[in-house]
C-alpha cells in the first residue's frame, strides 16, 4: 500500500459520519462504504475529500471491492425487525472480506453498545420477546466473531445512549411528542439515569482506535460521558433550545400495555432494573479521551437545537 486508507461502513449514519469528521481531522485517508454516491450525505462526504465505495453489506464482493489497499475498517452494523439474522450476517461478511487471501486489512474497530455479553444476568431475561433478546444476542455474537477473526489489530467499542436521540431526525422515533409538543414522555423512572455519550466523542474514540492500533488493541471499552435522570435532560433541553421541556412518566399500566408493540419503552424499562453506569473517571484516565457533557453537546450543536425545537 502506497498511501494507507481507512474504510468506514455506514459513512452516512450518525456513527460512521462522526468517526469520518475525526478521521479528517486526523489527515487520515478515508473511504466510505455507502449506497449510492448521489445521495446528499454521500456527495457531503465526497466534498469533504472522502473517497466513495458503493456497495452493502449482503453484497460480499462490493465490500471486497471497497477494502482494496484499505489497511483499517470501521464497522458498524444495525439489527432489523424484518430480518433477525441480518445483523450477525452483515457482520460475518464484513469480516470475511477483511480477512480474505490478499487482505490488507489490520484493525478492525466495531462498536456495538453498553452491557453486551451481559444478557444473561439481565432482569426476566428468559421471558424478553424475540426481538429484545435477538438484540443482546447478535450484538454478543458479533463482539465474539471481531475476537476470533484472527485480525491483528481489533478493538470494540461500546457506546451508551447517544445525545443526538433528542434532536432530529432520530427524535421522533424515540419520544414522539418530545419536539412537537416539548414533552419527554418516558417509561423511565424520575431517578432513572441515562448514561449518554455525544456520537462526536464515539468518533473520537473509532479515529484513535483505528490510527493508533497498538494503544487499543484486543479492547473493549465502554463509553459515555455522564448519567442524567429525565427532570436533567429535560432542563439542558430548556435551557438550549430556549423552548419549555417538561419530563412526564408513564403510569406502570400504560407501559405493561406498549413494551409489546415498542421496543423503545422495553428498553426503557429494562435500564429502570438495570445500571447503565460506568467507571468515567477510569475511562478518561485511560484513554485520554474527555467526552462533552449533555450541555456541552447541545451548546456545540444549538442551530440542530433550534432546528429541532423550533423548525
Amino acid at each position: 500500500m502506497s498511501c494507507p486508507i481507512v474504510l468506514v461502513t455506514g459513512g452516512t449514519g450518525v456513527q460512521g459520519g462522526s468517526t469520518i469528521r475525526s478521521l479528517l481531522q486526523l489527515k487520515t485517508n478515508v473511504r466510505a462504504l455507502v449506497r449510492s454516491k448521489g445521495s446528499f450525505a454521500a456527495q457531503a462526504l465526497a466534498k469533504s475529500g472522502v473517497q466513495l465505495a458503493v456497495g452493502h453489506f449482503d453484497d460480499y464482493g462490493s465490500l471486497v471491492d471497497a477494502m482494496v489497499d484499505v489497511s483499517a475498517v470501521f464497522m458498524n452494523v444495525s439489527p432489523s425487525s424484518a430480518d433477525p439474522s441480518a445483523e450477525t450476517r452483515h457482520a460475518d461478511n464484513i469480516i470475511a472480506a477483511a480477512t480474505r487471501p490478499g487482505s490488507t486489512v489490520q484493525t478492525l474497530v466495531h462498536t456495538t453498545t453498553i452491557l453486551t455479553g451481559q444478557h444473561s444476568t439481565f432482569p426476566g431475561w428468559e421471558t424478553w420477546n424475540d426481538f429484545a433478546r435477538q438484540y443482546w444476542l447478535s450484538k454478543a455474537a458479533n463482539e465474539e466473531s471481531v475476537r476470533q477473526s484472527g485480525i491483528q489489530n481489533w478493538t470494540i467499542l461500546r457506546p451508551c445512549t447517544f445525545m443526538s436521540n433528542y434532536l432530529q431526525p432520530l427524535a421522533p422515533f424515540f419520544f414522539p411528542e418530545l419536539l412537537s409538543q416539548g414533552v419527554f414522555r418516558t417509561a423511565l423512572r424520575p431517578d432513572t439515569p441515562t448514561m449518554l455519550i455525544s456520537p462526536d466523542d464515539l468518533g473520537r474514540f473509532a479515529a484513535r482506535a483505528l490510527t493508533e492500533p497498538e494503544h487499543f488493541r484486543g479492547c473493549s471499552i465502554d463509553i459515555g460521558s455522564e448519567a442524567l435522570k429525565p427532570p436533567q435532560i429535560a432542563a439542558a433541553l430548556s435551557q438550549v433550545s430556549g423552548r419549555e421541556v417538561t419530563a412526564e412518566y408513564l403510569s406502570e399500566e400504560r407501559t405493561k400495555e406498549l413494551i409489546p408493540q415498542s421496543h423503545v419503552i422495553s428498553a426503557q424499562t429494562f435500564f429502570n432494573e438495570r445500571s447503565s453506569e460506568m467507571d468515567l473517571e477510569a475511562m478518561r484516565d485511560r484513554w485520554g479521551i474527555h467526552p462533552v457533557t449533555f450541555l456541552e453537546f447541545l451548546e456545540s450543536h444549538k442551530e440542530e437545537v433550534l432546528n429541532s425545537f423550533w423548525g
